[in-house]
């Protein structure tokens, strides 16, 4: 069971004062608060700064793990001078820089626009208000948040055969289902591989990750047991967890960040 973040434990500080400091953070839900459509989704002006203030500090290093392309991670979080790991470790984005797809991921593209032909063709047939088709190039996802519960089975079933034809691999998060090629990466090994370059996994280094998702949680476990002094969180619902701590909200997530602003 994770324990709460909030207040901030006296063993933050010691565990989380190591250089170089890696920021693996989540872009929706965690720094912004879950939109009805991802194109409203917003994060607020304060962690925007807070943000833009960690990025230039000696020894910090933020990244934005996100499943959104690593284009519109950088886009909504409004922060340049991060990295981008985007479409859940498909492709990663250096600061300032655009993204590059890994060299196994790529040659899915032409599959993932059928994907998205497919399933658009049979929600406009079938007539299912309120799901949303989101083509991310490498990945696919479909949002049914503000669709009727009645049609999510069907819906599911339908998305998971068109993924089964296609030789794409279907994976579930909140309210949405996405397609992504049959790779093995995630947000957590995509993660751990950046960690690694810019040396976050050596001894003296401290680690700092936060998501809300079903996909943040194998970047919860690859963190923690590579690096078992990191401080791993899981924002809003408690159920079963491989972070280590919780917090409720956005807002939780913004006074920690600004707890590690103050503390380097």
């Amino acid at each position: 069971m994770p324990k709460p973040a909030l207040p901030i434990p006296p063993t933050f500080a010691a565990r989380l004062e190591g250089i170089p400091l890696l920021l693996l953070l989540d872009i929706d839900g965690t720094l912004s608060p879950i939109a009805p459509r991802p194109e409203q989704a917003i994060v607020p002006i304060e962690t925007r700064r807070i943000l833009q203030e960690l990025t230039v500090l000696d020894g910090v290093h933020v990244v934005f793990v996100t499943g959104r392309e690593a284009n519109d991670g950088r886009r909504l979080a409004g922060v340049d001078a991060a990295w981008v790991i985007g479409n859940h470790g498909m492709e990663v984005a250096r600061p300032g820089e655009p993204p590059r797809a890994r060299a196994d991921v790529a040659p899915f593209e032409a599959r993932i626009a059928t994907a998205a032909d497919r399933i658009a063709h049979l929600i406009a047939e079938r007539d299912w208000q309120g799901v949303l088709v989101e083509n991310k190039r490498l990945t696919l996802s479909v949002h049914y948040r503000l669709a009727h519960p009645e049609i999510v089975p069907e819906l599911n079933a339908e998305i998971m055969r068109v993924g089964e034809e296609l030789g794409l691999r279907a994976t579930a998060g909140k309210e949405v289902l996405e397609l992504r090629p049959p790779i093995a990466v995630d947000k957590g090994i995509a993660a751990l591989e950046l960690a690694d370059k810019l040396g976050a996994t050596r001894d003296g280094a401290s680690i700092f990750a936060a998501g809300d998702d079903r996909t943040d949680e194998d970047l919860f476990r690859v963190v923690r047991q590579r690096q078992p002094r990191a401080v791993t969180v899981r924002v809003g619902d408690a159920s079963p967890t491989a972070a280590e701590f919780v917090v409720p909200n956005t807002d939780g997530i913004r006074e920690l960040l600004l707890f590690l602003r103050g503390l380097r």
